[in-house]
């Protein structure tokens, strides 16, 4: 019941041959792959795990978590706790640093989520005893927010630690109700920092079929059993182009 359907992928219109094709050029490939999940028309028609791994092992997302913290905003944003035009610093007053130059003050939910903050380079962290968010807002951006993508990990924790301010509980627990607990997501977890604020950045354990499960709701705009979780215009927003990230610090150096 709380499991995705399970078809063979001819039911599906895939080819098996294919597929096994696939897994074979995975095999050459210098990518290592942990499990592996193929779904059609909402059903599972093929999946695998590589040992250790297996399909109880909860493993931990990296950047894939960002994705379910941008929806943490969108939702909030649905329940008119914030907006996306509204400015980091009025989140956290008790956090702002002595001076604050003119792109920190003008910095938005917006610029947080489209990683056009304008730090450079972008912050990565504080230290265990820090204020995280302190550390963050001294780091004046060199560039008018909105104008410069470059990737900032700090930015999606920011997203994270404002959901936390508007809501009064963490991340993870707002998402429970509202995402985890209808998909059927079962004993997840998600790291905090030492202020026991969840990373957003990074840290959430799930297992492979729960990731595919919120894939699978993005690619029904948000809707699961009849239920809209998430508002398609926020997936519709979530999914467009934004801004050009042609960052040259991401680019993979040659080998």
């Amino acid at each position: 019941k709380n499991s995705l359907l399970r078809s063979s992928p001819e039911d599906q219109g895939v080819s098996s041959q294919k597929i096994l094709d696939f897994l074979d050029a995975v095999a050459k490939s210098k990518h290592e792959f942990h499990s592996f999940m193929f779904l059609r028309h909402g059903k599972v028609i093929a999946e695998g795990w590589w040992d250790p791994y297996g399909p109880e092992y909860k493993h931990l997302l990296y950047s894939a978590s960002k994705t379910f913290t941008a929806t943490g905003i969108g939702l909030a944003a649905s329940e008119n706790r914030l907006k996306l035009s509204d400015k980091v610093i009025s989140f956290f007053p008790y956090s702002l640093p002595d001076t604050i130059g003119n792109n920190m003050k003008e910095l938005t939910v917006e610029n947080l989520l489209t990683m056009s903050v304008g730090q450079d380079p972008a912050p990565m962290g504080a230290g265990s005893d820090e204020d995280w968010i302190g550390a963050f807002l001294k780091q004046e951006p060199v560039h008018k927010p909105g104008t410069v993508f470059k990737y900032n990990n700090m930015a999606t924790f920011m997203l994270s630690a404002i959901v936390q301010q508007v809501t009064g509980e963490t991340l993870f627990d707002y998402l429970m109700p509202r995402i985890f607990t209808p998909l059927s997501v079962r004993g997840i977890d998600w790291d905090k920092n030492p202020q026991g604020i969840n990373l957003g950045m990074i840290g959430l354990r799930l297992r492979t079929e729960d990731l595919a499960k919120f894939g699978q709701l993005l690619m029904q705009n948000g809707k699961w059993n009849n239920r809209q979780l998430i508002p398609s215009e926020w997936i519709k927003e979530a999914t467009s182009f934004k801004i050009v990230s042609d960052d040259p610090s991401n680019k993979t150096p040659k080998e």
